[in-house]
């Protein structure tokens, strides 16, 4: 569907655990942080997050281990189902300069109505978006 998107995503030193590498658990915060990158605040499909999302589901398989290191690493994301309420992001963790990948997976997400607490159907403007 629509092309990857890429963030770069800081590790901080206290995202590796006692065995060296980053902790399994922080990858899905790296998700997060390029989502909420990812994602517009303004304009075209800003109302994905400003009429509500929820995550209802993430998978990620770890190919690679990661270790801490200054120099940021990179979340790649690509729209590949839209529902009638819900969108999928196919996601992974990767290393530009060296081809590294250490974890691929998806997280799908749903548009909510929280006043109402029930799924809402995606807009037109939001769908237009997560096909660019």
């Amino acid at each position: 569907m629509a092309k990857e998107r890429v963030v770069d995503v800081d590790l901080r030193w206290g995202d590796s655990d006692a065995f060296a590498h980053v902790n399994n658990v922080v990858f899905f915060r790296l998700l997060e942080e390029a989502r909420a990158r990812v994602i517009p605040t303004e304009g075209p499909g800003s109302t994905i997050l400003s009429a509500g999302l929820v995550v209802a589901e993430q998978q990620l398989k770890y190919t690679a281990p990661l270790h801490y290191r200054p120099e940021p690493i990179q979340v790649g994301m690509r729209v590949d189902h839209i529902g009638g309420s819900s969108f999928r992001l196919a996601c992974r963790v990767f290393d530009s300069t060296s081809g590294d990948v250490f974890a691929e997976g998806f997280v799908s997400l749903v548009a909510y109505d929280f006043g109402l607490g029930s799924p809402r159907k995606l807009s037109d403007d939001e769908r237009s978006w997560l096909t660019a």
